[in-house]
């Protein structure tokens, strides 16, 4: 059974309650326990959500409850994921953020970017169940709520240029414009948002790289995407901690909470070894550091957790067969 965070009933309990209706009754007939809606961490099934809105839009007469829904939750809903998507650089780096650690909200659900024609983008939302009832309403409450957080973060309602829906209208027309400020069409091949691709880059205002990254290596750390190896996920550990002088095998394992030793035969089990992890992503960081001319070579070595510069040296000669120095000057020629 697939699952999602309770918190993606937020604000559910006060729509009900603002419509006249009975939030207990409906829980109880859609079999969600009330005390979900007290703990935004615990996980209920998505089937169950699907069917408690989708009941709940019907019980109490109001087609566009999902959107009516969106509008009472942000970034917060997704927990720690909510805080690495806001503390992105860019919006186009805050959609690969999202898309890549979805599954830590729920399982269920997919957001991908699709390049469309002209220009322009389409973050594609889909329930990765199995079902045959409808779900309008749940599809209303994501991409509405997507649409919200593309203009928190962009910092403009009009960035989102179209919205496509795969089911038939719910709601009047005045609606749907109302809510997201842009076409609306319907009975379309996939539900989603159309962006155009140059604003991909715009930046979001007040950004945390280092939120971002604690953000991230929680999520790294304590939520494993389904089907990744502990290999993938210590090299991304790894990465993160690169330069803070706490890469040693002891360091790691202990973040994942188990005895080096054991660490070390789990990563022999998949054809590899702390050592070799540490060594390639060292290798994959060290050229965009070296052949960046702001670095200084003694910033690059501390950057890659080496105690003296002549260690880094040795490491590019071995990955590069060069030296560092002449690996900089030949990225400088034509």
């Amino acid at each position: 059974m697939s699952m999602v965070r309770a918190s993606a009933l937020s604000g559910y309990r006060e729509l009900v309650h603002e419509l006249g209706g009975e939030t207990e009754a409906l829980l109880e007939e859609c079999q969600v326990g009330a005390s979900a809606l007290e703990e935004p961490q615990a996980f209920i099934s998505y089937a169950s959500v699907i069917r408690l809105l989708e009941r709940s839009a019907d019980a109490l007469d109001c087609p566009d409850f999902g959107l009516r829904l969106s509008t009472r939750q942000d970034l917060g809903i997704l927990g720690p994921l909510g805080v690495a998507v806001r503390n992105c650089e860019s919006l186009g780096d805050a959609m690969v953020c999202a898309s890549q650690y979805m599954f830590v909200h729920s399982p269920a659900i997919s957001f991908s970017p699709q390049p469309l024609e002209e220009g322009r983008l389409l973050l594609v939302f889909e329930i990765l169940l199995d079902r045959t009832g409808p779900a309008a309403q749940v599809t209303e409450l994501s991409v509405g709520l997507s649409a919200r957080i593309v203009a928190m973060l962009s910092g403009s309602e009009r960035n989102v240029r179209g919205v496509r829906f795969r089911h038939a209208r719910r709601a009047s027309s005045e609606r749907y414009w109302s809510h997201f400020h842009a076409p609306v069409s319907f009975r379309a091949q996939v539900s989603g948002i159309e962006l155009e691709q140059a604003d991909l880059g715009l930046p979001i205002h007040d950004a945390s790289v280092q939120l971002r990254d604690l953000a991230e290596g929680y999520l790294d750390l304590h939520h494993s995407e389904p089907g990744s190896t502990l290999s993938s996920r210590v090299r991304r550990v790894i990465q993160r901690s690169l330069g803070t002088g706490a890469t040693s095998c002891v360091d790691i394992a202990s973040a994942f909470a188990l005895h080096p030793r054991t660490l070390q035969r789990q990563l022999r089990s998949e054809g590899t070894s702390f050592e070799r992890l540490k060594d390639e992503t060292r290798a994959e960081l060290a050229r965009s550091y070296i052949t960046n001319p702001e670095l200084p070579m003694s910033q690059v070595a501390a950057l890659l957790d080496y105690s003296e510069q002549s260690a880094l040296s040795r490491s590019c000669r071995r990955w590069f067969g060069q030296a560092p120095r002449k690996l900089r000057a030949s990225a400088r020629e034509p």
